[in-house]
C-alpha cells in the first residue's frame, strides 16, 4: 500500500513551509512563548509593574513590586482531510507542493484572520475618523501613532495592519518613495513604512470599512503548533486520505498597545 511510505515529517515540514509563506500579520508578532502546544493549554504571560522613581535624598526605601498575569489559552484547532492517490509516487517524485500549500495557506488565513479579530475585541479604540481620501488615511495612522505614544509604547517594534479599503486609500496618497521602503524580514502584504511603523495590508478583516490597528510586536504573542499530521487509507476509493492538526492561540497582552480606528 502506498500509506506504507507515508512520512509525516516530509509532509508535516511542507505545511509549515506554506503556513510561513502566506503570513502577513503572524510574522510581526511576538513568539517568545511559543513551545509546546496542546489544545486546552494555558501559556502563563507574566507583565512587570513599573517601578515608583523617586528622587535620591541620601536614603530610600525598597517597595514591594507586584506582577501582571495574563492567560493565553490554547483554544484553536484547525484540520485539513484530503485524498491523495498514490503517496507513494507522489513523495517519490517530490512533487506533492501542491497539497502541502493549499493545506498550509488555508490554516495561515484562518489563524491570521483569527488574530486580527483578537486584536480588535482585546485592542483600544483610538477612534471613528473620516477616512475616505489618501490625506485622511495618512492622518489616520498618524492618529493610531499618536495613542501608541500617549500610551508609552515603545517607538520600536511597531506595526499596523490595514484592511484593503484602508491600504487603497493609504496607497493613494503615499508617495513612490514612501511605498517602495518596506521591512526586509516580511515577504507580504508590506506597503511601506509610514510614521515609524511598518503598514502591512490584510484582506482578512471582516470590516469593509477603512480600519487600521497598530501595535507593537510584543502585544499580541502567538502560539501555534501543527500537531498531527497522518495518513489512512480511504475506504470508498484507491487513495490514501492525508490530514493533519493545527492547535494554536493568541490574545492581546497590553490593550494600550492595540490602537485602532474604523472609518466614521
Amino acid at each position: 500500500m502506498a500509506i506504507d511510505n507515508f512520512i509525516p515529517e516530509i509532509w508535516a515540514a511542507g505545511v509549515n513551509q506554506a503556513f510561513a509563506a502566506n503570513q502577513v500579520v503572524i510574522p510581526t508578532l511576538t513568539t517568545t512563548y511559543a513551545g509546546e502546544a496542546r489544545k486546552g493549554n494555558v501559556v502563563h504571560i507574566t507583565g512587570a509593574v513599573t517601578p515608583t522613581i523617586s528622587t535620591y535624598s541620601g536614603s530610600i526605601s525598597a517597595e514591594s513590586l507586584s506582577d501582571t498575569t495574563v492567560e493565553l489559552l490554547i483554544n484553536q484547532a484547525k484540520a485539513f482531510s484530503f485524498l491523495v492517490d498514490d503517496v507513494n509516487k507522489v513523495q517519490a517524485a517530490g512533487s506533492f507542493d501542491a497539497w502541502t500549500v493549499a493545506a498550509g495557506r488555508a490554516l495561515a488565513e484562518t489563524a491570521e484572520a483569527y488574530v486580527i479579530a483578537q486584536m480588535l475585541d482585546g485592542g483600544t479604540d483610538a477612534g471613528s475618523p473620516t477616512i475616505s481620501t489618501g490625506e485622511q488615511a495618512k492622518a489616520a495612522i498618524r492618529q493610531v501613532r499618536t495613542a501608541l505614544s500617549a500610551a508609552k509604547v515603545p517607538a520600536t517594534g511597531r506595526y499596523c495592519v490595514v484592511n484593503s479599503a484602508f491600504a487603497d486609500l493609504l496607497l493613494a496618497g503615499m508617495s513612490d518613495v514612501a511605498a517602495a521602503g518596506s521591512d526586509g524580514e516580511l515577504r507580504n502584504g508590506v506597503i511601506g513604512k509610514l510614521y515609524g511603523m511598518v503598514i502591512v495590508e490584510s484582506p482578512l478583516f471582516e470590516e469593509t470599512a477603512p480600519q487600521a490597528i497598530g501595535y507593537h510586536e510584543a502585544a499580541v504573542p502567538f502560539v501555534s503548533q501543527l500537531d498531527k499530521v497522518e495518513a489512512l487509507r480511504a475506504t470508498d476509493s484507491f487513495s490514501d486520505i492525508v490530514r493533519g492538526l493545527q492547535v494554536y492561540g493568541s490574545k492581546v497582552s497590553m490593550a494600550d498597545a492595540v490602537q485602532y480606528v474604523t472609518a466614521d
